[in-house]
């Protein structure tokens, strides 16, 4: 089961960084050209947390925006 927030929907996500070398057309030189595309990801920051769903405690990922924004009514052990 992935990891995905129950609240916000936040989830991993990925994107491609690339490195380039070489100087611009605009400065004098013959181009930027492309050495090196890595794939990285991002990942929520996520905590399991009990909360009350439907009248019974049940843990599930939330994120940390979300808990901050949360009702601490909702939480089952709030000390915790």
């Amino acid at each position: 089961m992935p990891r995905v927030c129950a609240i916000t929907g936040k989830r991993t996500s990925s994107q491609t960084t690339s490195t380039r070398k070489g100087s611009p057309k605009k400065r004098g030189g013959v181009g930027l050209k492309q050495v090196g595309v890595h794939k990285r990801t991002y990942k929520p920051n996520l905590l399991k947390k009990t909360l009350w769903v439907d009248g019974k405690p049940q843990r599930v990922w939330i994120s940390a925006k979300a808990l901050r924004s949360l009702d601490p009514t909702l939480l089952v052990n709030p000390g915790k």
